[in-house]
């Protein structure tokens, strides 16, 4: 068995952390087929301008999606594509109903 040190173990706790909001997930799940415009992602995820934003700087942090100017918009697309894995991992297991909430 391989051992995580302290410091790896605070960063997944992080990540995790970050992780943790529904909004955050929907964000993450509406860039799964390619970038999107922040106006896009608004109004797919049903959430307010300004949450919108401090949810896309939460998960730009975290070096989950990235952010490029395209004239006067800004789309995010993702930069860690294996976040898909983890979601999908975490979503099957909540499906079978090992994640009760």
């Amino acid at each position: 068995m391989s051992s995580i040190n302290q410091r790896q173990l605070n960063r997944m706790a992080a990540l995790f952390a970050k992780l943790s909001d529904p909004a955050r997930l929907r964000i993450l799940q509406s860039l799964r087929e390619g970038p999107l415009s922040v106006s896009t992602i608004h109004r797919n995820c049903r959430l307010k301008q300004a949450n919108t934003s401090k949810h896309l700087r939460v998960l730009r942090e975290a070096g989950l999606v990235s952010p490029h100017r395209e004239g006067t918009s800004v789309h995010y697309a993702i930069s860690e594509p294996l976040i898909f894995g983890l979601c999908d991992l975490a979503c099957g297991g909540a499906r079978k109903g090992g994640a009760k909430s």
